[in-house]
């Protein structure tokens, strides 16, 4: 019975008979395909009754199997390797993934400075403010007067508080729009919403304190809140530069261009 070593794994091949010239063997354990070099070995004799190794299997010819050539593949695969365009939407979501998180953070912070505004504007003009006098010092002879009193809004203050919900109903509208453009960075959509959006968190939510602190600091020469009214009114201006600065990135142009190519 004649012996072939794959030149792989070293397992003995031994099938009945002699391979002709011009064939291949397949190894069973590495799959490797080899044509045999020179005579097979000669098996080692024994009895009739003796048990072949382990590794002793009856194999058959590998019909038309050719010897694996990288060049020819390489040759045959290269052209159609790139037939498909690859997406530019991938890397542009993982660039506005962050960006377009923290400028919702300020749109939904915005809205809800916006309604504690309106709540603060319109709570002396739904409940009654009660007029507490302070206690008189010494004995007082007499009936006291026990009755309640509350604070009446003049006009002036009347249409201040109106002019506080008004802001408030504008801020709300305003972290809105600043909301919705964040929602459509985030999926590569409606490039101009998202900026303008961008652009629009410059005023962030705690603008309108800042600039009452602001006001309060220098008509009252109190140099101890002009540091808090600055943070108030720019704290938000990283994030709306880091947006615009991300949204003017080629790639993710690349990204929204993608999604509708005519718009852009």
């Amino acid at each position: 019975m004649p012996v072939y070593p794959c030149p792989e794994c070293g397992a003995q091949l031994r099938p009945q008979n002699p391979v002709p010239a011009g064939k291949k063997l397949r190894c069973p354990k590495c799959e490797t395909v080899f044509a045999p070099a020179g005579k097979a070995k000669a098996a080692a004799k024994a009895g009739p009754a003796a048990a072949p190794p382990a590794d002793d299997d009856r194999y058959g010819l590998a019909e038309g199997v050719e010897t694996h050539n990288e060049d020819a593949t390489k040759a045959a695969f290269d052209p159609i390797k790139n037939r498909f365009k690859l997406s530019a939407r991938g890397p542009a979501l993982i660039l506005v993934v962050k960006p377009s998180t923290w400028l919702l953070r300020v749109g939904v912070f915005t809205c809800v400075a916006a309604i504690a505004s309106g709540l603060y504007g319109a709570w002396p003009l739904i409940f009654k403010v009660e007029d507490v006098q302070p206690a008189k010092k010494g004995i007082h002879f007499g009936k006291e007067n026990n009755e309640r009193r509350f604070k009446e809004l003049n006009e002036e203050e009347y249409n201040q508080q109106l002019w506080i919900i008004a802001a408030g109903v504008f801020q709300f509208a305003w972290g809105a729009v600043i909301c919705a453009g964040a929602s459509k960075m985030h999926v590569l959509e409606a490039y101009p919403l998202a900026m303008i959006a961008s652009v629009m968190s410059i005023a962030g939510p705690f603008l309108p304190a800042g600039i009452a602190l602001l006001n309060y600091a220098l008509s009252d020469n109190d140099t101890t809140m002009v540091l808090p009214s600055v943070v108030a009114i720019g704290c938000s201006l990283p994030f709306s530069f880091w947006c615009i600065s991300t949204l003017r990135n080629k790639k993710v142009l690349a990204g929204f261009q993608e999604e509708k190519p005519e718009e852009y």
